[in-house]
């Protein structure tokens, strides 16, 4: 990789096609992640979410474990596990025993947002108190003392904790990613020493990316899992041969947009189904609006690296996280192989490349 070619992964939100199952769609999902290994792409990264039909993403440690066996030189991770929904003990027994599958290869991505509706969220945390509570920096301060590798150092005497050993006791906690999309992440991310992703995908100000990327990179604490600032961020790209092919391929993704803000699920729609819905004229708009603000990115090659290259200048990230949501897997492949035109990665790279 040339230090003008910036490295590219992959966020996976493993979509579920209408007209076919979940057992197809993570089939695909493996099929991609090999395709994506062979084209020399870092990292493969699957983010949580739940009461969604139009995706099967509710539980990522299952398909990181899946994907562990299937590849050999991609990192695999989690972007992100929405650490307010789960234990911090079981966080930490979930990947080290990731670490154990893969060693040397598991990341652990670490957002604050539920990953679903309010609802949904009561029903995880299983109480309106834990719904309510901002304690993610208590909760990510206990996961890194069951980590017992980075700062923190483990449980100080007395704590009630501090016999409780997040087994197995002889694997590392993985790499922490702090996700962020709006600035607060960046500040958490470089006080423990992790790395940075920025969700450009959801908050597509990209003024706002490069002030905290400047922030996180100024105020960086070197730690024994990242030496220097490490900076991803991430983005919603659709590439095709021509701009209208790929906004035709797009057409899904702005149908499952629309649904989410209505608080409607559906099976993720082909082409021809989003092309066939009676979108209003409001409807319409909003859609657009969406690609305008760069919330996804729908083009030629020649049009994805005139966007992909200016996020890349105003917030100097040293890699590059695509999200392709399609309804066809063979499109999805299509987009990360023009993508890996437009930014050649080295082939058979080592995962500690």
């Amino acid at each position: 990789m040339t230090t003008s070619s910036p490295r590219l992964s992959v966020l996976d939100l493993v979509p579920l096609p209408s007209g076919q199952s979940s057992a197809q769609a993570v089939n695909d999902a493996v099929a991609l992640a090999q395709h994506v290994e062979a084209l020399g792409y870092h990292r493969y990264w699957i983010a949580e979410h739940h009461n969604m039909q139009s995706l099967v993403s509710s539980a990522p440690e299952l398909l990181i474990a899946a994907l562990s066996q299937r590849t050999t030189t991609l990192r695999l991770g989690a972007g992100g596990i929405m650490l307010p929904n789960h234990s911090p003990l079981k966080v930490a027994e979930l990947f080290r025993l990731l670490e154990a599958l893969a060693p040397g290869r598991i990341d652990l991505g670490l957002g604050r947002a539920p990953g679903t509706d309010g609802r949904t969220a009561l029903a995880l945390r299983r109480s309106r108190e834990a719904l309510e509570a901002d304690d993610f920096e208590s909760q990510l301060a206990e996961l890194l003392a069951f980590g017992g590798n980075l700062s923190a150092g483990g449980f100080p005497a007395g704590h009630p904790f501090r016999s409780i050993t997040a087994a197995p006791y002889d694997q590392p906690l993985p790499p922490l990613w702090l996700l962020s999309s709006s600035g607060h992440g960046a500040s958490v991310a470089a006080e423990i020493g992790g790395g940075l992703a920025f969700a450009a995908h959801i908050n597509p100000d990209l003024a706002l990316a490069a002030q905290s990327i400047r922030h996180y990179r100024a105020a960086f604490r070197p730690s024994g899992q990242f030496a220097q600032p490490q900076v991803i961020v991430a983005q919603s790209v659709i590439v095709a041969d021509s701009d209208s092919e790929a906004e035709r391929l797009a057409l899904p993704l702005g149908l499952m947009f629309l649904r989410l803000m209505r608080g409607e699920s559906a099976p993720f729609a082909s082409v021809e189904e989003a092309a066939a819905h009676p979108y209003t004229p409001a409807e319409r708009a909003q859609i657009d609006s969406m690609g305008r603000s760069g919330r996804f990115v729908a083009g030629s090659p020649q049009t994805v690296k005139a966007r992909l290259d200016r996020v890349l200048e105003l917030t100097g990230a040293d890699e590059l996280m695509i999200g392709s949501l399609m309804h066809d897997p063979a499109d999805r492949q299509k987009s990360y192989d023009l993508l890996a035109q437009l930014y050649p990665q080295r082939e058979g790279r080592s995962a500690a490349d």
